[in-house]
């Protein structure tokens, strides 16, 4: 008799089916086959007291909570001739102990660039607080993975698919 009961068991639960639900929203409409390939672009700013030492300004898009915002400041030339870009937060060391700090943070819509030191900012040359250059990468969490060297902006251009003449640069202040 416990064999029937399985047996009757089985067949009850392999043959019972309920009706097919209805269809889901249809989700958004997307691009076949595109990547999503990300932002490049450089700013020219001042920092200044009035500025609290900080320039900002909003992208004209919204980023998403998975892109990566990267920063790089432009040091000036290596050998005459090639631009030297260095990671952002970068500390600086001057003499008699002062140090400062370009740092940066950014949401969705906008970011900053600013300084911070163990120093009145205002006693820094204009060589450190004027006309400097950042280069902002916005990055789709879809590229990013951990194994990506993300000082090297060479190859980030080209993954991104980006030409360093394509770079547009903007002046905020």
């Amino acid at each position: 008799m416990t064999w029937g009961i399985v047996f009757f068991s089985l067949v009850l639960m392999s043959s019972c089916e309920g009706p097919v639900g209805p269809p889901g929203p249809p989700g958004p409409d997307g691009l076949d086959g595109q990547v999503i390939v990300g932002e490049v672009f450089e700013i020219v700013g001042n920092f200044t007291e009035e500025g609290n030492y900080g320039i900002a300004g909003e992208y004209g898009f919204e980023i998403f909570e998975t892109d990566k915002l990267l920063v790089y400041h432009l040091d000036g030339l290596l050998d005459g001739d090639v631009d030297l870009w260095r990671p952002l937060p970068r500390t600086v060391f001057l003499e008699g102990g002062n140090i400062f700090n370009y740092s940066f943070d950014f949401t969705f819509f906008d970011y900053s660039i600013f300084l911070e030191g163990n120093f009145a900012l205002g006693l820094l040359g204009s060589e450190w607080t004027e006309d400097q250059v950042f280069r902002i990468f916005i990055i789709p969490g879809d590229f990013i993975n951990a194994r990506m060297d993300f000082s090297d902006q060479s190859k980030l251009l080209e993954m991104m698919e980006v030409k360093e003449s394509e770079i547009q640069r903007i002046r905020l202040n």
